[in-house]
């Protein structure tokens, strides 16, 4: 089941059946890429791959097609992401709400500069 679309990729809700669990399968096409977007594509993958933070979702795996010509990036898989709530018009947030949403981006910010600082 399709569960979003971008520029370049198609994200997908997806089962997992060796491990028995729901993903989020980011199908990537490569049939019309320039070489500028191939390396841009392989830098969020190799940045993807380095994170392990609880507030970063999950990078756990890639997936090549040749006959479809994609790759495919395997998440966690969550039910919500922070866009699609913050821009839903049923849904408002309370003020201690937004301080701990700031927090976590915050400490996403300083997880990911001490990382990229580090290399």
């Amino acid at each position: 089941m399709q569960i979003g679309q971008g520029t370049y990729s198609s994200v997908y809700k997806a089962r997992d059946l060796t491990h028995q669990k729901i993903v989020a399968l980011k199908r990537v096409r490569f049939d019309n890429f320039d070489a500028e977007s191939v390396k841009f594509m392989a830098r969020e993958i190799l940045v993807l791959r380095r994170l392990d933070h609880p507030n970063i979702i999950k990078l756990e795996g890639l997936i090549t097609s040749q006959t479809s010509r994609s790759l495919y990036l395997v998440f966690e898989y969550m039910e919500h992401d922070l866009t699609g709530l913050a821009s839903s018009p049923s849904i408002k947030f309370s003020e201690p709400q937004v301080v701990m949403l700031y927090l976590f981006i915050l400490a996403v910010f300083c997880f990911t500069w001490t990382q990229d600082s580090s290399s």
